[in-house]
């Protein structure tokens, strides 16, 4: 719209007399001022004018009684209004979204103008939750629009291109960019915006081994960067474990897990060849968490050090295309076969005690083709005391994804001038990213994993009040009373999640506190009820 208008002529006629004076205003924006002066004539004989009652001009020291102001484009037969064109609107996708995460990438889309769309590969119709929510969920947190296959239909990633085409087409948007909000989303995310034509996503021909823990340790093989040894097992019943353990000459403990899994399920540390064949022949026997066949297994060597998750934004507008924004120090106890989380504390990414996982972390996300976006990389690496500092690190795992457990949120809250989400957005959407000078956090933040020890029907919890802890910052309950609870082994098998912020040495007493003070009360199940 133009904003320098031309000057308006204000009519003020006199009841006594005919006479009519002019007032010139300047740059009044009100659409009954536009236009051509009429004559006094025209004017009184127009239903259009308006009589706004005692004006606030004097004329000569004489009050006016009245004025009016004289409409200038009059037509007797109205005519249908111009309607101009509806004005594109740029849209995104997000892949599988969870609420914990959605009102920050609202949030993000909002302050940007951008129409969202969720796309839930498998819809939870009836019950959901926070970290699988509903279509209705989803749209009343604020999502525009969600799709989701039709009853009785699994997911395919071209009808649903071609459903969001025909959005496209009909409500006049443009999409400009897939992001995945979970590990299974990665499955989908780079293939779907190459179907929408999209140039912003993921190497395509790497678009495995961005998935696949077998194909991403090739690929980064490949690279020249050091992996775990590792073998594919197909066996049924895990009878080619022994040949691979001595051909890759491994030790034991093993790990044996699937290839696609997410969470810390299905991962398994043997201590004897017997169950190391049994944990093999059950993956490949049965489906991964993923709701897919698992085909495979794979056997691993069992590293020893300390394990780190790296988180990094990808995008071409990066000084070296991938940019490392915080790491994640993982503390963990054996239990039940497994390692489990007890909690994760943040360090310093710019302390040259970490200079190695830093560059590890970068080489990988280049080895998988990982160009726009969020990147999560795990890893393991010996501390060396002579050098102070870890060296020799060796991936677990990478994601082209948005880390899970809040971990990009507490970055947002500790690193000064940190954006996460707009960055995430903006990388996805082929915008440049803006990133702080540096990425040292102010404060420490320190996420808390609170298990149950026992299995059972849960009757009531103690301890939950975790604001109560000077360092609190948010919390989540995972069970409710009625729930079957079980000892905790994977990262959906814990009763509560809390994270903390403020000195290492306050957010570690409260992480003990926590889950110290938790006291679940369960009713005991017969081992031989169905």
């Amino acid at each position: 719209m133009n904003t320098e208008m031309e000057p308006v002529t204000i009519s003020l006629i006199r009841p006594d007399d005919d006479q009519v004076e002019t007032n010139h205003i300047e740059n009044i924006e009100h659409e009954a001022l536009v236009g051509a002066e009429l004559t006094l004539k025209e004017a009184t004989k127009s239903a259009t004018i308006a009589t706004l009652g005692d004006t606030p001009f004097n004329n000569d020291g004489e009050e006016l009684e009245h004025h009016a102001i004289v409409a200038t484009e009059i037509v007797s037969d109205p005519v249908e209004p111009h309607h101009p064109d509806p004005i594109q609107v740029n849209a995104v996708v997000l892949l599988d979204p969870r609420l914990t995460d959605c009102a920050e990438v609202l949030e993000a889309t909002n302050k940007r103008g951008l129409f969202t769309m969720a796309v839930i590969p498998k819809p939870k119709r009836i019950t959901g939750s926070e970290f699988y929510p509903t279509a209705e969920a989803l749209l009343e947190f604020g999502v525009h629009q969600v799709y989701e296959p039709p009853i009785g239909q699994k997911f395919d990633v071209t009808e649903c291109a071609n459903h969001l085409q025909t959005v496209e087409q009909q409500q006049n948007i443009r999409f400009l960019g897939v992001i995945p909000l979970r590990e299974s989303a990665v499955d989908y995310s780079d293939v779907l915006a190459a179907l929408l034509g999209l140039h912003v996503h993921n190497d395509l021909g790497l678009s495995s081994a961005r998935r696949d823990k077998g194909l991403m340790k090739t690929a980064v093989a490949n690279a020249g960067l050091r992996v775990a040894k590792f073998a594919r097992l197909t066996a049924q019943d895990g009878s080619d474990v022994p040949n691979a353990i001595k051909s890759l000459e491994l030790d034991f403990p093993v790990v044996v897990k699937t290839p696609r899994g997410m969470s810390t399920m299905d991962v398994y540390i043997c201590g004897s060849m017997e169950e190391a064949v049994r944990r093999s022949g059950e993956i490949v026997r049965s489906v991964g968490p993923d709701g897919k066949k698992a085909n495979y297994s794979l056997l691993e060597e069992f590293l020893v050090g300390n394990e780190f998750a790296v988180n990094l934004i990808a995008s071409p507008t990066t000084p070296r295309g991938v940019q490392v924004t915080d790491i994640w120090e993982y503390n963990k106890i054996s239990t039940d076969g497994t390692m489990v989380n007890t909690w994760q504390t943040m360090v310093d990414p710019h302390c040259d005690t970490y200079a190695s996982l830093v560059r590890y972390a970068e080489g990988v996300c280049r080895a998988v083709g990982i160009k726009y976006g969020f990147a999560h990389v795990e890893l393991m690496s010996r501390y060396d005391e002579k050098k102070n500092k870890f060296v020799d690190p060796v991936m677990v795992e990478v994601g082209a994804r948005l880390a899970g457990g809040r971990k990009a949120i507490m970055a947002g809250l500790t690193v000064p001038g940190w954006r996460p989400f707009d960055a995430m957005v903006d990388a996805h959407c082929g915008v440049p990213v803006r990133v702080p000078a540096g990425f040292t956090p102010s404060k420490v933040a320190l996420q808390v994993y609170v298990p149950s020890t026992k299995n059972g029907k849960l009757v009531s919890v103690e301890g939950n009040d975790f604001d109560r802890l000077n360092t609190h910052d948010s919390s989540i309950m995972l069970v409710k009373a009625g729930d079957h609870v079980k000892r905790a082994r994977d990262l959906m098998s814990f009763c509560a999640y809390v994270w903390l912020i403020g000195s290492k040495e306050d957010v570690e007493a409260d992480a003990k506190k926590a889950r110290d003070e938790f006291v679940v009360n369960v009713e005991e199940e017969d081992p031989d009820s169905p």
